[in-house]
């Protein structure tokens, strides 16, 4: 963030060598298109037809190209939280809870019950316990489906640096008989590659690589059967199953040459563009999300539903009842300067009078801006060079003030709700927030409310700034705020246990934020705790401890934070590793816990720790060697299964012995 904080200051020194490209930097101009339209003219000139008053459906093509030829040229001044700086999960999917506790639903484990072998299996750990998530372990029960990533999960700079010793692996699902716990089997293999959803004897492969979604019954394990496939055309954002039935999340980008119908799924899912749902107002546009709603079984797409947003910050939750979507927008480049220039006490009337008649043209934003830095460029081009530069410092002064004034405005994102019932999708609210989420922990609904925790970028002299909103999560309006948490940092995890919520922020520090919402509308900041390093991924172990994953110094560091008593929460143990990358950093599906034991698994690049949580302290009981990178782990009955490249090593944990190494034949 403090980059970001540097490239607003870069911003002011534009303004005051001549307000040229300054367009270009707060956020970037569109396309030079002749016609653009205010949001206000494009309302008047396109009225919209959905019943919903903030977001509506586009009347024909030509509305949504003109929609989308204006949201080209609404750039954004956000400087938020990359897609580099995200904790990712897969493919922005949800974070698996290690033992598969829902986190905001309970704190157990999500064992399966097998009427004919094992007594328990560890499931895929996700953020509500109803809700599956894809992800490249999963089990019916009886038998592990296993896709490895191709070359592992351990990073190209730690191979490079660290001559990191890793087996390839190559693509293909491999079907591991689980039956026996102390003595699994390979049975199968599915040509096929990409992370995965099973449900009933179906087992849904994501390809994107192949650019396909594919069903397999997989009733008879060893010889499994494609029984239907559909096209993807377009980027998976995520996908979440409830019984049977899939919710996928596609990205198509959209631009100038965008050709009507839409396609994410091939034609015959195609999206008549007058069907796209959009904001009333104008908003930045690159892309369009489309939730399709599709029978696991049959592979038959029963729904779907589209509107526009941005790419590359997007982020879905799904509760049971209900899609969120978000997308960050930010402040129309012109609309600022000219409102900042028609503020200054320092720019003169005449000159004033000039940018806001360039704003009122029909022009493109990168035309306006043009023509506004070039007023401004002659304007201080006719000063003598002594007035010119003390001039030019008060319009930097000037202008930082006005930047941090305004700072929760300039960078807001949209939720879209989308509600779920008997398998139809049908678009119910939207809501704003300001500043930008995380990543999907940072939302949650809860009691008729819905929880979004975001980083407000620095803007002008004014740091950085992470606040938690409450929002009614019928209309999605405002109900009240938590402000202020851990200024000049950024959030780098979320967690939200029932009716409370624990947020880590991040710069040199690491403040643990611990929030009650004993009343749902009305949270209150209980107590914080400041600590080296930083927790990049959360989860609950018992009512009053929480385990953090993250680093410190570069190093993987686990932290056990005891929240006894919330107004004061302590660390009750840490641990630091020599290693230097986690696969949890790259998915929380890479965390295990096993409350029967008292356990979690922490991956560190080829190694795998099995660490004791009990009596508030932290113990490594087991360290598993592996050959490839270390990316999962599950329990059946006693005997815990690690998963790294192409091999399966089984340990038993009563005495975490290893007892078995599988390698899984191509």
């Amino acid at each position: 963030m403090e980059g970001n904080k540097a490239l607003i200051i870069g911003y002011v020194t534009l303004v005051v060598v001549g307000l040229v490209v300054l367009g270009v930097a707060l956020g970037g101009v569109g396309s030079d298109t002749p016609g653009d339209t205010s949001a206000d003219e494009l309302v008047e000139q396109t009225p919209l037809t959905a019943e919903n008053a903030d977001i509506q459906q586009f009347d024909s093509d030509e509305a949504f190209y003109d929609y989308v030829s204006a949201g080209q040229g609404t750039n954004r001044m956000t400087g938020g939280v990359t897609t580099a700086e995200r904790q990712t999960s897969g493919d922005e999917v949800a974070v698996e809870d290690g033992g598969g506790d829902g986190a905001e639903v309970s704190t157990q484990d999500s064992d399966r019950e097998i009427a004919d072998g094992p007594d328990r299996i560890a499931e895929s750990n996700v953020q509500v316990a109803e809700l599956d998530e894809p992800d490249i372990v999963k089990t019916d029960g009886e038998r592990f489906y296993y896709a490895p990533r191709e070359g592992g999960a351990v990073t190209p700079r730690l191979v490079r640096e660290e001559g990191h010793n890793r087996k390839q692996s190559e693509p293909g699902i491999h079907v591991v008989d689980a039956s026996e716990p102390g003595d699994p089997g390979q049975i199968g293999r599915i040509d096929a590659s990409g992370e995965m959803l099973q449900t009933g004897d179906r087992l849904v492969v994501f390809e994107k690589a192949e650019g396909r979604i594919v069903g397999y019954n997989v009733t008879d394990p060893e010889n499994p059967a494609q029984t239907w496939e559909q096209p993807l055309e377009a980027q998976l954002v995520t996908a979440r199953e409830t019984g049977g039935q899939l919710y996928v999340v596609t990205e198509t980008q959209v631009g100038l040459g965008t050709e009507c119908p839409l396609e994410p799924m091939g034609n015959d899912a195609a999206i008549d563009c007058g069907d796209v749902y959009a904001p009333r107002t104008q908003a930045s546009v690159d892309g369009t999300y489309t939730a399709f709603s599709i029978d696991a079984e049959s592979g038959e797409i029963e729904d779907s539903v589209s509107f526009v947003g941005t790419g590359g910050d997007t982020v879905v939750y799904m509760s049971p009842s209900s899609l969120y979507i978000t997308y960050t927008t930010g402040a129309s480049e012109t609309d600022m300067l000219t409102e900042y220039i028609s503020s200054s006490e320092v720019v003169p009337d005449r000159v004033t009078e000039r940018v806001r008649e360039i704003q009122s043209y029909d022009i493109s934003e990168r035309s306006k801006a043009r023509e506004i830095g070039a007023t401004m460029q002659a304007w201080l081009r006719s000063l003598p060079d002594q007035q010119r530069q003390d001039i030019n410092q008060e319009l930097s002064a000037e202008f930082d003030a006005y930047v941090a004034e305004r700072q929760t405005e300039l960078t807001q994102t949209s939720v879209v709700r989308v509600d779920v019932t008997d398998r139809t999708l049908e678009v119910a609210a939207t809501g704003t927030v300001p500043g930008e989420p995380l990543n999907q922990f940072a939302l949650s609904e809860h009691e008729g409310t819905l929880r979004v925790t975001t980083t407000i970028p620095p803007a002008g002299s004014a740091e950085s700034v992470n606040n938690l909103y409450v929002l009614d999560s019928e209309s999605l309006e405002r109900q009240d705020e938590i402000t202020g948490m851990g200024k000049g940092q950024r959030v780098y995890a979320v967690r939200y246990v029932d009716d409370t919520a624990y947020v880590v922020t991040f710069r040199q520090v690491d403040p643990f934020y611990v929030i009650d919402f004993e009343d749902p509308r009305d949270p209150e900041l209980l107590g914080d705790l400041k600590l080296p390093g930083f927790s990049s991924y959360l989860h609950p172990a018992d009512d009053n401890h929480v385990i953090g994953i993250g680093q410190e110094d570069r190093q993987v560091k686990a932290t056990l934070y005891d929240v006894t008593d919330p107004t004061d929460p302590v660390v009750g143990d840490d641990l630091v590793l020599p290693e230097r990358f986690s696969a949890v950093e790259q998915s929380h599906h890479a965390f295990l816990i096993d409350r029967r034991h008292e356990v979690f698994f922490l991956p560190a690049q080829d190694r795998g720790l099995v660490v004791d949580y009990s009596g508030g302290e932290l113990e490594v009981v087991a360290s598993v060697a592996a050959e490839g990178t270390v990316e999962r782990a599950r329990y059946v009955d006693d005997y815990l299964y690690v998963f790294a490249g192409d091999e399966v090593i089984v340990l038993d944990q009563t005495n975490w012995k290893r007892t078995t190494t599988l390698e899984l034949e191509g």
